[in-house]
């Protein structure tokens, strides 16, 4: 199962899906979008991510990452966090990632450190959406951890051994 697919469109989005190369199913997938974020300082319970996306400046975010519980541990999750660094690469004028691990997924927060992100600040002004009982949709608070990498100091590396 090494088969990865990256589609990109020019309004600087990325989605990125694994495949199992001998059944061709789709066993996970992600997402980078370019959102408005404030990472400047550390959020207070009385700015709301509402207000602060005001004072914010467009960065790249992984989200939606998920992997098929049968193919968990097994490399597909770094995979697609290297193939959206490597798409995210090539816009102009980005050099760091970011993504937003809800606090209580310890395995993606983990993932993340492992794939060298750190943790800026945890912030409790966040909202999910989830279905209730009846299907309809509701946003509920959620913490989230604000997490970065910056992908000069691998460029520079990079260029460093050619």
């Amino acid at each position: 199962m090494e088969r990865y697919q990256i589609d990109s469109d020019a309004e600087g989005s990325v989605a990125a899906l694994a495949a199992d190369t001998k059944s061709a199913e789709i066993v996970g997938c992600c997402e980078v979008i370019e959102e408005r974020l404030d990472v400047s300082q550390r959020p207070y319970a009385t700015r709301s991510e509402r207000q602060r996306s005001r004072t914010a400046r467009r960065r790249p975010v992984i989200e939606n990452l998920c992997v098929k519980r049968g193919y968990r541990r097994r490399g597909v999750g770094a995979a697609l966090v290297r193939a959206c660094e490597g798409a995210v690469r090539r816009w102009d004028g980005q050099d760091e990632i970011f993504s937003q691990v809800d606090c209580d997924n310890v395995d993606a927060y983990n993932l993340f450190r492992k794939c060298g992100y750190a943790c800026l600040f945890a912030d409790s002004t966040c909202t999910k959406v989830v279905l209730d009982d009846v299907l309809f949709a509701k946003e509920v608070p959620v913490t989230k951890q604000m997490m970065r990498k910056m992908l000069n100091d691998e460029v520079s590396l990079t260029s460093r051994q050619d």
